[in-house]
């Protein structure tokens, strides 16, 4: 069992803490934070009755895996097993429950450069508007499934494919009580542009904002 307290921290997001992996340099291990937790697993802000459900708080550990395996299992002639979504590579425990470990995305400097991180503080090249478009192109024709996906959740690196490109490492995956958007492309591919259009939206925002305050 790991111990957090030998990890280092590298960031966190709404419900997750991130630490790098101790053993291996590209890896990232992501956990629930614990102060959010109940004693029986589920979300403390829920009611008892939403606690009980299924998986509780790694629920959402179990859409991104059930969606990084279909993406698989569909692609599976290819031999294709790299997505523009973050490969999981497995769960461990640790005294703070377990923890997901995933692929770790870093920009050219080395760091974690989120899309809203990149539109707030740099002025965005053709490139990374290409990547952006090709992101979603590829989100749609792979059949990838949006669960919550919002700015904060898309990374930015060159050094994955050899290309400027955006990964999604948050929100990935069927959300929904009856799976539709997992059952239906179509209905899938007019999600992910809809939460494209808004992301557009955002970073063209974060870019006049950039540009007035520079």
């Amino acid at each position: 069992m790991l111990e957090i307290k030998n990890l280092e921290k590298i960031g966190n997001g709404t419900i997750k803490d991130v630490y790098q992996h101790p053993l291996h340099a590209n890896q990232i291990i992501k956990i629930i934070q614990p102060a959010i937790v109940a004693s029986d697993g589920g979300f403390a802000k829920h009611g008892w009755l939403k606690r009980k459900l299924h998986q509780g708080i790694y629920r959402q550990f179990r859409r991104e895996l059930i969606q990084y395996l279909q993406l698989c299992k569909t692609h599976y002639g290819s031999g294709c097993f790299t997505f523009p979504v973050e490969t999981p590579y497995g769960l461990v425990a640790t005294d703070h429950g377990l923890g997901l470990i995933t692929e770790k995305i870093t920009a050219p400097d080395g760091q974690g450069w989120t899309l809203e991180a990149l539109a707030r503080d740099t002025p965005l090249q053709p490139r990374h508007h290409q990547a952006l478009a090709r992101f979603f192109d590829d989100c749609v024709r792979l059949h990838i499934v949006f669960g919550e996906v919002n700015i904060a959740g898309i990374m930015y690196t060159e050094s994955r494919s050899g290309r400027p490109e955006f990964v999604l490492v948050d929100g990935i995956g069927e959300k929904l009580l009856i799976p539709i958007r997992a059952m239906s492309a179509r209905i899938s591919g007019r999600y992910v542009r809809k939460v494209q259009r808004r992301i557009l939206a955002q970073v063209a925002q974060l870019q006049a904002e950039h540009a007035k305050d520079s």
